[in-house]
């Protein structure tokens, strides 16, 4: 029997949404959530009906004004989510248990923590904001057995959401990425003051080979990034693609859309050759606070320019910001050996039939345990001193 929830509304579209409606939802934080992201992610056909991730949103309203929505997805595999299900789907299918179709609230394509329920900042008192959480989180769970998928993930979010997933029946999971958290540096140096000597070493070598070099660096912002650039960092983009990983998640028209649209929250690291010609580079976003490395992709193989474009230059705009994070993304040595900490990843889960709930929910606890003591052992063994040596957590 389908459930009746007051005040939600599921639509198939994010231009159902107001852009300006939608956007005041979205913590400085959760900048992948912004409706011009979503919306083109869409428009240029990388999500959607004709593709394996078929939007859905719920959206809670009173007297007709916004103040909650869940965007999430029906997938055909989990392929573009970072949270790693895979054995799940095996185990589902050697036991003639279909796994997929399956609903996953994440932002497609990019393992960034971020809000995944987005609630009116006006709620200001706790209890409505766990209702409306709640409300919406237990909409999805009805919604998933209404269409009879197998379960309902909800990934990278946010810590705090836990509590509301919980109350709707949802288990967690923790994982862990690489991040780098500003602590009050007033230049580069302070920062490499903080690692370990032979770490200090290493990056200045890393960056004086790279000054040596023929090649000219520069960060892009705002007014600086051109129509053109769009078509360069595609060319990037499909580069590394084809390869690491083969078939890109984002196709030209994302790209050329996105530098319109978000012009004002790109932040792009371009290296060129004598001539002028763009060889590498890498795209970013940042919003307030928080820088997020994105898509990396060079024409050649050039030594340690990956880490000049995708470590170095952000941290010294960072600093020279005062932000208070930048974030990598998925994978994590390199990150890791560059003064990077390992920090917790969330997400979370809700799995309807009944052996293999039991059996992922008993799996979940047991990982946890052993995730959260991964994370300490990687911290013991940082080339941040004070990590190495227990003075601090680093953030």
């Amino acid at each position: 029997m389908t459930k009746t929830f007051t005040n939600i509304v599921c639509e198939t579209s994010f231009f159902s949404f107001n852009k300006e409606e939608w956007n005041r939802l979205v913590p400085e934080d959760s900048l992948f959530q912004e409706w011009e992201f979503l919306s083109t992610l869409e428009s240029s056909g990388c999500i959607g009906r004709s593709g394996d991730w078929d939007i859905r949103i719920l959206s809670y309203r009173e007297a007709g004004v916004l103040l909650g929505v869940l965007p999430f997805y029906k997938r055909k595999d989990s392929y573009g989510e970072y949270i790693f299900d895979f054995q799940w789907a095996d185990a589902f299918h050697r036991a003639g248990i279909p796994y997929y179709p399956k609903y996953s609230s994440a932002v497609p394509f990019t393992p960034v923590t971020g809000s995944r329920v987005l609630v009116s900042p006006d709620i200001t008192e706790e209890e409505k904001l766990i209702e409306i959480q709640k409300s919406l989180l237990d909409a999805l769970v009805s919604k998933g057995e209404e269409e009879s998928v197998s379960s309902v993930h909800v990934l990278f979010c946010k810590e705090e959401e836990l509590k509301s997933g919980k109350l709707s029946g949802f288990v967690p999971r923790i994982t862990h990425q690489y991040h780098w958290f500003n602590k009050d540096f007033q230049s580069f140096e302070d920062y490499l003051a903080t690692l370990v000597k032979d770490r200090r070493k290493t990056i200045k070598q890393e960056r004086k080979r790279i000054a040596a070099l023929p090649i000219r660096i520069e960060t892009l912002v705002g007014e600086a990034i051109l129509k053109e650039h769009a078509d360069i960092f595609y060319t990037f983009y499909q580069d590394t693609h084809s390869r690491k990983w083969g078939q890109a998640y984002l196709n030209h028209r994302f790209f050329q859309t996105i530098f319109e649209v978000m012009k004002h929250r790109i932040h792009l690291v371009l290296a060129s050759d004598e001539s002028g010609k763009p060889i590498g580079g890498s795209f970013n976003f940042y919003r307030g606070d928080y820088l997020f490395g994105r898509y990396w992709g060079a024409t050649s193989h050039i030594p340690n320019l990956h880490f000049e474009c995708c470590y170095y230059q952000l941290i010294e705009f960072a600093i020279r910001n005062k932000m208070k994070r930048v974030e990598a993304g998925a994978q994590g040595e390199h990150k890791f050996l560059r003064g990077y900490e390992a920090v917790p990843m969330y997400s979370m889960h809700y799995i309807y039939n009944k052996s293999g709930r039991q059996a992922i929910y008993h799996y979940l606890e047991k990982e946890i345990l052993m995730e959260e003591a991964n994370i300490k052992e990687y911290n013991h063994h940082s080339p941040i001193k004070s990590l190495r040596n227990g003075d601090g957590n680093g953030n």
